[in-house]
């Protein structure tokens, strides 16, 4: 059965997991040069071609039909 002196314990440790936690948490928060970059968008910009349909990048040669707008 449970005592007082193991339910004291009990609380006691969750304390110590708690103060802990909230130490590392607090201290991985701290803006400092151990930051990191963020990351560069490197996503691609689409239009859909009027005439296949299909999702093509504006700098490229577009889709592979010669009536393509994008086309070179």
């Amino acid at each position: 059965m449970l005592s007082l002196p193991k339910i004291m314990l009990l609380l006691a440790v969750v304390a110590v997991v708690v103060v802990i936690s909230r130490s590392l948490r607090s201290r991985a928060a701290k803006p400092g040069g151990d930051a990191e970059k963020p990351a560069e968008n490197k996503a691609l910009d689409l239009s859909p071609c009027p005439v296949c349909g299909n999702f093509v990048a504006a700098d490229t040669r577009g889709c592979e039909r010669t009536e393509c707008p994008y086309a070179v």
